[in-house]
């Protein structure tokens, strides 16, 4: 089984933050709503399988009930009000709780952690159509969140059909169109029309758009230059295109230095609010890993144990299968190298939970995100996630390939398309995580490290539903990693959930 795992796939620089855009109005200025109010950023991408819309997306729908596009102010369509103070519970984390556009100013945090944020009024951030998306912010090293940064917040985006460049969304891995962004700025009879795109900070190699197309392989937010040549010259816009899948995603990415064919970490995740031993290798369902929660053991035409955690009768309660007839909603049907299509071919939609992708060996050299030599994040998904439970994340450096270098680890967590939470190189007292070639030297005995657990609650009307992700420590008063090895993670449970 490993040696066809060797056969197949690859692996992810290390992420970092996100990068930050602005859009345009239809003359090519940077701008996302006009001094009077007019041209919100509204929805694109189209939807349902229509190659000119591009892959549609989840986040956004093409109607709307909030006002904008035409002028005026922008009504919240929940009506609630803003409170006097700053809230720092896990529940509160990352809204504007007072509205005074700074989020979560003076709440604790850990140094180095990261997560999404949203300034104003938090509802509207959850009415589909709007055109709020949510920032990043990052602790820091004095232990207080810092500015949010990206986004599109309250007083920046409204309802309606924008004329000139605006936000986009795409699910990891499908091809985006980038044109469906320009709006009416785009010019199908200009000399040229070209577009650039700028990654989430830390990815290497960024993909390169071929024309309008674009495979995003990471969740978070991209900048796209849009240049237009005409007979006047070059205009360009600027506008993001916010990558996310609904529910549960989760992932993992490494260092590859050039030249290298790259060591070989696994993501796993463990049965929510179950203590039974991992297991690396697959034999233990209660593990999905890349033994048991890929396509091809969810698809053979004989029975093989894999993870089966779910009895919900329908969506949003946990399902194992579910197939959306909106196509792009499966965003299983989008994983590289043809494992998306043996999803497709199936035709039971998506299972949850499922590892995407499980990367051996990459060169970092291709830029292609369509070459299986491409460096990708592994991900582990679960669509449809049950409330009030702890779900836990894990780490094993199965191999170092006999490689010489050492690998640091970086582990994201998103929340129906938001960023929920970023261990590895950051969020462990400054100190990031790297394992050296002699760690992955054999998988019975290399360093597993247990991430942190998830838990998701219901966010009741006018909001969608939320989760905390609380980080595992090995020395709580240290705030160190908790680090361990094969052996201990596969006989023992710890720690303990949290409360």
């Amino acid at each position: 089984m490993r040696l066809a795992k060797l056969l197949a796939f690859a692996s992810l620089p290390v992420l970092a933050a996100t990068v930050y855009a602005a859009g345009c109005d239809a003359t090519g200025k940077s701008s996302r709503l006009g001094p009077d109010g007019t041209g919100g950023t509204g929805t694109g991408g189209g939807t349902g399988n229509n190659p000119a819309g591009g892959a549609g997306g989840f986040i956004l729908t093409t109607s709307s009930t909030s006002a904008g596009g035409s002028g005026g102010s922008i009504v919240n369509p929940c009506g609630s009000a803003c409170g006097p103070t700053e809230l720092c519970d896990p529940a509160h984390l990352g809204t504007d709780d007072d509205c005074n556009g700074t989020v979560d100013e003076g709440c604790p945090c850990q140094a180095g952690a990261s997560h999404w944020c949203f300034a104003g009024d938090a509802s509207f951030l959850n009415q589909p159509g709007s055109g709020c998306f949510p920032g990043t912010m990052s602790c820091s090293e004095l232990g207080t969140w810092g500015e949010c940064f990206g986004g599109v917040p309250v007083g920046e985006c409204g309802g309606g059909e924008p004329l000139g460049c605006h936000a986009i969304t795409s699910p990891p891995l499908a091809t985006a169109n980038l044109q469906a962004g320009a709006g009416n700025f785009y010019d199908p009879g200009a000399l040229s029309n070209v577009w650039t795109v700028a990654c989430p900070a830390g990815v290497s190699p960024c993909p390169v758009p071929n024309g309008p197309s674009f495979v995003p392989l990471v969740s978070g937010e991209y900048m796209v230059t849009y240049t237009k040549t005409t007979a006047n010259g070059p205009e360009s816009c600027d506008y993001p295109l916010f990558v996310g899948a609904p529910g549960l995603r989760v992932e993992l990415s490494w260092d590859h230095p050039a030249g290298s064919s790259g060591a070989d970490l696994d993501l796993h995740m463990h049965e929510p609010g179950t203590t039974t031993p991992w297991s690396y290798g697959g034999s233990n369902t209660a593990d999905c890993g890349y033994g048991n929660c890929t396509v091809e053991m969810y698809t053979l035409p004989f029975p093989l144990p894999t993870p089966q955690w779910f009895n919900g009768a329908a969506p949003p309660d946990p399902v194992n299968w579910y197939k959306d007839p909106d196509y792009n909603k499966n965003t299983c049907y989008f994983a590289p190298w043809g494992r998306g299509q043996q999803w497709v071919s199936f035709d039971q939609g998506c299972h949850n939970p499922r590892l995407d992708l499980d990367n051996i060996v990459c060169d970092p050299a291709v830029s292609d995100p369509t070459n299986s030599s491409f460096c990708a994040p592994e991900n582990i998904n679960v669509d449809f996630p049950p409330n009030d439970v702890w779900t836990r994340i894990g780490v094993h450096y199965y191999s170092s390939h006999s490689e010489n270098y050492s690998v640091r680890p970086h582990v994201r967590i998103f929340c129906n398309a938001r960023l929920a939470g970023e261990l590895g190189q950051a969020g462990y007292a400054n100190s990031p995580i790297v394992w050296t070639p002699a760690d992955g030297a054999s998988p019975s005995s290399n360093k597993y490290w247990l991430v942190a657990d998830v838990r998701f609650s219901s966010g009741g009307e006018c909001a969608v539903q939320s989760c905390e992700v609380a980080p595992l420590y090995l020395d709580p008063n240290a705030h160190t990693a908790y680090v361990t090895t094969t052996p201990v993670v596969e006989g023992s449970w710890a720690p303990p959930y949290p409360p």
